[in-house]
């Protein structure tokens, strides 16, 4: 009876170590994209109507009555960027860009 649960062990040991092992799980399944019904939002603001200290995107230059897609205010004053990026660069080194009005 002894040989027969050695044998029973020792086979399982055998198969539970031949086992394959993935090195990374599997990704989960990928999600459908549907398409949705965009709403214009009735609380959205027309951001060139602003009363900006300065009438252009001081990063790049464009003139603020072009469009305007983000703000911000700076020792007091209100400043119109083109694009967020623009306003991070501008909000770099704000000294600078003022220096150079």
């Amino acid at each position: 009876m002894k040989k027969i649960i050695t044998i029973v062990l020792i086979t399982v040991a055998i198969v539970a170590c031949n086992q394959p092992k993935s090195a990374t799980p599997a990704p989960p399944p990928e999600k459908k994209m549907e398409a949705m019904e965009v709403k214009k939002d009735s609380g959205a603001h027309d951001l060139t109507k602003l009363d900006f200290a300065y009438k252009y995107d001081y990063s790049c230059g464009m003139p603020v009555s072009a469009g305007v897609s983000d703000t911000v205010t700076y020792k007091g004053k209100l400043y119109g960027f083109c694009s967020p990026e623009c306003k991070a660069d501008f909000l770099s080194k704000p000294e600078e860009y003022l220096s150079k009005k």
